[in-house]
């Protein structure tokens, strides 16, 4: 039987005052019981909302949510907990109430360990998992079902790898990791070159992927091995579902890579760069710390650091919106210009009489 977690309002917000100083609980005087969390229009009585967005706030006069959490400055009509970052105390929230699934517990029989496997205190192996020769794997790692792990690889401490991932030969993973399933880390590389007879030949993908600390990726990501060398994940980064990442790659710190990103091979990024969905770079450029490219963009060459990119081939955001605009009224510009050519025509033929 689920066991049912409920807090005061108040001592809710006192949960996290430690972390968040400015959270502060408010209210006219009811301090209700919350017992969950929900979205804002599917909210019951005793659940707490979340308004992320100031278009949101007209909602909150008919949701039948107990509570609210918002920033320091929005008005509302339910009782709150407020904070400048209500986006981080909303994760807080869910961590409360949110009760994961129990994970597999020791190594299950139907788990195939190969020779010299080097297992650390608290390690959790689900069914079938294969391990093969001279694995290192540090305690309180978590490993589900069909994962499929080759030889010499390293997975740090507190590490959670998810159904069907495939971890290839000599790949070192750090500590803190989550992989989602079906990602695959150490793949080959896309190597290939063209030979005298018009047959393409592959090159050997001898390298290794290094994976470094509180790294996450999503859903079917693929991170390349490159023919030499690396390719490296820096700590914390954060990769989406169906992320592509090319052989000799380098992302940086804290990255963030939103869904179906592509980077072909030798890209390189700075830290706490963001991509939005679908962003595609080309081989062996950089981009600088912090750049922001938008979504369903093409990165052809090198991107300074901290600016805000986009379109194909990009260009600064500004320029971009006015390109947009100015698309929109191709049509009538379009038209403009025929009934122009037409007159100059009718001109041209009266001074030609």
């Amino acid at each position: 039987m689920t066991q049912t977690i409920s807090f005061k309002l108040s001592e809710l917000a006192a949960e996290f005052v430690a972390v968040l100083p400015d959270c502060r609980f408010e209210s006219d005087g009811d301090d209700p019981i919350i017992t969950g969390v929900a979205a804002i229009d599917k909210a019951q009585s005793g659940e707490i909302t979340f308004v992320s967005s100031s278009k949101f706030v007209a909602r909150l006069k008919d949701t039948q949510a107990s509570a609210v959490i918002l920033d320091l400055k929005t008005p509302s009509p339910l009782p709150c907990i407020r904070t400048a970052h209500p986006r981080i105390l909303f994760a807080k929230v869910l961590e409360k109430f949110y009760q994961p699934p129990t994970p597999p517990q020791g190594i299950h029989p139907t788990a195939i360990l190969g020779e010299g496997v080097q297992l650390g205190t608290n390690v959790a192996i689900a069914p079938y998992v294969v391990i093969s020769d001279r694995v290192k794997i540090g305690d309180n790692v978590t490993i589900y079902p069909h994962v499929t792990i080759y030889n010499d690889v390293e997975i740090g401490a507190n590490t959670t790898i998810h159904a069907n991932c495939v971890i290839g030969d000599r790949t070192q993973i750090g500590a803190n990791c989550l992989f989602h399933p079906s990602t695959v880390l150490g793949g080959d590389g896309f190597g290939f070159e063209i030979s005298p007879n018009g047959t393409w030949y592959k090159v050997p993908q001898i390298g290794h992927v290094i994976i470094e600390d509180n790294v996450e990726l999503g859903c079917s990501c693929a991170v390349d091995r490159p023919a030499v060398g690396v390719t490296v994940i820096h700590k914390g980064a954060k990769l989406d579902n169906f992320v592509q990442i090319g052989h000799g790659v380098e992302v940086g710190a804290h990255s963030v890579l939103a869904s179906q990103v592509g980077l072909a091979g030798g890209v390189t990024l700075g830290h706490h760069v963001v991509m939005a969905g679908q962003v595609g770079a080309a081989n062996h450029i950089h981009i600088g710390d912090g750049a922001i490219i938008g979504a369903k963009s093409g990165i052809p060459s090198d991107v300074p650091a901290g600016v805000t990119m986009m379109g194909y081939p990009i260009v600064p955001e500004k320029d971009w919106k006015r390109i947009v605009i100015s698309e929109r009224q191709l049509p009538d510009l379009l038209h403009t210009v025929r009934k122009l050519e037409k007159r100059i025509a009718e001109l041209e033929a009266k001074l030609a009489e």
